[in-house]
């Protein structure tokens, strides 16, 4: 008995491995993509404290160099104890919620998407990342 496993087993074993391998490090620099987006936008949000215009701008800035696909839908879902942001003058599917205020302060939860195209398949998923900002103070009554 020279060989234990035939080659035919072993090359599809090999193949496999690096499938999933592949895969595996595809959805990890993905989903660090899609954090990063998330927290380039909370600093956004915190820096020009709270969603207003100068912050629209600098998220639409942001999308735009950090290479974030542009269009679809934004089909967002209701928080708990969150309110939906209208984001109609972001030019990128994102979907951003603000706290109610608790002590002088509030926050935002951001949800921006990672898209997973599957070319054996055919189609294209969507997967959901939801961060929130640090506690933005608020100065006046």
């Amino acid at each position: 008995m020279k060989e234990a496993i035939g080659s035919i087993p072993l090359y599809t074993f090999i193949i496999i491995f690096i499938v999933v391998t592949f895969a595996f490090l595809s959805a990890t620099l993905m989903y660090y993509k899609a954090f990063k987006v998330n927290s380039h936008i909370a600093y956004a949000l915190e820096e020009f404290e709270g969603y207003n215009v100068e912050s629209q701008q600098e998220i639409n800035r942001i999308l735009g160099t950090l290479g974030y696909r542009n269009g679809g839908n934004t089909d967002c879902g209701d928080r708990t104890n969150m309110t939906k942001i209208s984001t109609s003058e972001v030019l990128y599917p994102i979907c951003i919620y603000e706290s109610g205020q608790k002590n002088r302060y509030f926050n935002y939860g951001i949800v921006t998407y990672i898209y997973l195209d599957v070319p054996l398949i055919g189609g294209t998923f969507k997967v959901p990342i939801y961060t929130e900002s640090e506690r933005i103070f608020k100065f006046s009554s």
